[in-house]
């Protein structure tokens, strides 16, 4: 288990390096409907409510009272507001409808609470088409930090398999790469290389999931979008190591068997 330790621990830390501080400098976050989101979601938590309404999308305004503004923006914890900080920013563009999704992480003196407000932008006008609040039992960043106590006998079987099926595939790599094989050579090289289908888990929740037609590359993966969010790790099927293990010793043994025959045609040259 200490091994395991040190080498995930290799794992995180690179990753880690690779995520950024701040998500809200990022050049990929749209900075006018970010800042109106997070607004959007103060008016709600101040229950200024003729703002709220104003900004929603007709489709929705139906579907929302002040009743259940009420119940929303009492899920805010009392107290003084310390930070509000953006955990997610999602984007996209449909048949030139704008759509944005944000999440943001508060901090106040009683507690935590994670809020998102989605966007839409239709001939120019931007109306809220959903937002939610949640309390958190801490940050982000501390409930989604990697641990190995505590967990289930899956999320160990997934980091076992995590750490040893890519140690498996670079050495099956490096003797396919020496083995000699005549026929299509970097289509084996391609199929040592990586893992087919994929088992996925989310390390903080536990959730999983199982992907049938996916190649990971080198048999595994680990992720996470940033630091506030949870770290996914993913392994595949060495499939092609082991089938190439199988079939080491025939493709060694054809390769004796024409070095033969050409030797054999050489000498029977020779010979003439």
């Amino acid at each position: 288990m200490n091994n395991l330790r040190i080498i995930f621990g290799l794992l995180i830390g690179l990753a880690a390096m690779m995520a950024r501080a701040d998500l809200s400098e990022s050049v990929f976050v749209p900075k006018e409907e970010m800042e109106f989101a997070k607004g959007y979601l103060n008016e709600v938590r101040e229950r200024n409510y003729e703002y709220v309404f104003s900004h929603i999308d007709p489709e929705l305004s139906s579907q929302v009272s002040e009743e259940k503004l009420d119940e929303i923006a009492a899920y805010f914890p009392s107290g003084q507001l310390l930070s509000t900080v953006l955990i997610g920013s999602q984007v996209h563009t449909y048949n030139e409808v704008w759509q944005g999704n944000f999440t943001f992480e508060y901090q106040f003196e009683s507690g935590w609470a994670v809020a998102n407000a989605a966007l839409q932008r239709k001939a120019d006008k931007m109306t809220v088409i959903g937002f939610n609040v949640y309390r958190t039992k801490a940050s982000q960043k501390e409930l989604n930090k990697f641990e190995l106590a505590g967990k289930s006998a899956l999320h160990y079987l997934v980091l076992l398999a995590a750490c040893v099926v890519p140690v498996f595939i670079i050495v099956s790599l490096f003797y396919c790469i020496k083995t000699p094989i005549h026929k299509r050579k970097w289509l084996w090289v391609l199929f040592v290389l990586g893992g087919i289908g994929t088992i996925s888990i989310n390390w903080s929740t536990g959730a999983f999931g199982f992907k049938i037609a996916e190649y990971q590359l080198l048999g595994a993966g680990v992720v996470a979008s940033g630091e506030y969010a949870p770290w996914i790790l993913s392994v595949g099927f060495p499939l092609g190591a082991i089938v190439f293990w199988f079939k080491r010793k025939s493709f060694i043994e054809q390769d004796k068997a024409s070095k033969l025959s050409q030797q054999n045609a050489s000498n029977a040259d020779t010979s003439a």
